[in-house]
């Protein structure tokens, strides 16, 4: 079944990765894994260097159809960051925003200035991909859902074990998703979430090639989905926020 992976990466992590951070590995694992179109964010923007890696996907994104971009934005750096978002948004083959709460960004979901950068995200783009640890997390990112309808809000990492609580946020929020990559095995969080929202509010996302997208799909595989369900999770949810 085709499918359209909405959380990947470009370029080296400071992980030992043999063979990772290059569109040829993106590429191979699309082909290996039947995916159509891989949604992008820059490692360099992540780690170290916003403007030089949305650069790098931006050159990504026009050489191969497959790849679609992220443009990278820093809470703190707000101006930069709406600099990123006005050259890069409305260009072909870009279809939203990454975000980080905590971690390599430092600045919680609940921050002022993470607020005020969703604001303006909100203000220029219609997705946005955000790295979601938890509960607490979730909470702001509902409280931004509420505050901004026309922003869909992709949960990275699905709330991670909070995913069946997190579920009863969601139900109500037609424009929040999960998507369940994860570095390790949990039973049980997809299918709370289908029994709870329906496999309407789901996308499919690996986190490659940090991650082998079979992982992830052993996650749906399991889970009991119908092809229908199937269906929705790897492909139409996405290409329907995408407008592709």
């Amino acid at each position: 079944m085709r499918k359209i992976d909405t959380h990947t990466h470009l370029g080296i992590w400071n992980f030992p990765i043999p063979g990772a951070g290059t569109v040829d590995n993106l590429l191979r694992l699309c082909e290996r894994y039947d995916i159509s179109r891989a949604a992008c964010s820059s490692g360099l923007a992540i780690l170290y260097d916003m403007e030089a890696g949305n650069a790098e996907v931006a050159a990504a994104v026009a050489a191969y159809e497959q790849i679609l971009g992220y443009v990278y934005v820093n809470p703190n750096y707000i101006a930069e960051s709406v600099i990123e978002l006005e050259r890069y948004l409305g260009e072909p083959g870009f279809v939203g925003t990454k975000i980080y709460t905590g971690g390599y960004s430092g600045v919680s979901a609940d921050a002022p200035e993470f607020e005020e950068m969703v604001a303006e995200v909100a203000r220029l783009s219609t997705v946005m991909l955000v790295h979601t640890g938890g509960m607490a997390a979730a909470k702001a990112l509902a409280r931004y859902a509420d505050k901004h309808p026309t922003l869909n809000i992709i949960m990275g990492h699905g709330a991670v074990s909070d995913a069946p609580a997190v579920a009863d946020l969601v139900k109500t929020r037609p424009n929040m998703y999960f998507e369940f990559c994860s570095s390790f095995a949990e039973r049980g969080r997809v299918e709370r979430v289908v029994e709870v929202c329906g496999a309407e509010q789901i996308v499919f996302g690996s986190d490659m090639d940090l991650l082998e997208p079979g992982w992830t799909m052993g996650m749906f595989e399991d889970a009991g989905l119908s092809d229908e369900q199937k269906q929705m999770v790897y492909y139409d949810n996405a290409a329907r926020l995408f407008e592709l």
